[in-house]
């Protein structure tokens, strides 16, 4: 077996570095730490900061004043994030008691300038917006909220577009169910035959 020997390292005054009084003495470089990579938002506070990305598994509505205003748009303003929003979901536009127009959504952005959807004399003034896919914009969606209504006057709410093109609609978390008046409603069925 061999044995290891340390090398030992000589400064420029001719001492063992570790122990030469004038090169500690001498100032240390200062070597700045590396930048740091912006982690993801979903509380900008201005277009330099990143934005997270849309992650949730739901769709959504939005009150709007006019439909027809809206209609075409390829952004539109959010007073929040859409935390439960899915990429590619269905953006329904909620007037009159019913949802009356759909497109998909892209992503979050940010935009200086903001007008409310649901009173366009409000300016929201600089801040996130939901951009969407123009070109999936679709106006042949006529579904009655029914007593939902009365529930969904302000803010975005949750649904969940099923296969059919029916929508589910959420609140909490949880699926909204069909009160026990709806089934009373509902004829009986003869199972005699």
């Amino acid at each position: 077996m061999g044995t290891k020997t340390a090398t030992i390292a000589y400064c420029e005054h001719g001492e063992v570095t570790a122990a030469c009084l004038e090169c500690l003495a001498m100032p240390k470089k200062v070597i700045p730490p590396p930048p740091t990579t912006p982690r993801a938002t979903k509380n900008p506070g201005s277009p330099k900061d990143k934005i997270s990305p849309l992650a949730g598994e739901l769709d959504m509505s939005l009150p709007v004043h006019e439909v027809d205003a809206v209609i075409g748009a390829d952004c539109l303003p959010a007073r929040a994030f859409p935390h439960y929003l899915r990429r590619a979901g269905w953006i329904y536009l909620r007037s009159r008691d019913r949802l009356q127009a759909r497109v998909k959504a892209i992503r979050v952005v940010w935009r200086n300038e903001r007008d409310d959807l649901a009173d366009p004399d409000r300016d929201l003034g600089a801040g996130i917006a939901i951009e969407v896919d123009a070109r999936t914009w679709d106006t042949d969606i006529d579904i009655d909220l029914g007593e939902l209504a009365s529930r969904q006057r302000d803010g975005f709410r949750y649904l969940k577009t099923n296969d059919d093109d029916s929508v589910t609609h959420y609140m909490g978390g949880k699926p909204i169910v069909e009160s026990d008046d709806d089934l009373d409603d509902l004829d009986e069925i003869d199972l005699t035959d």
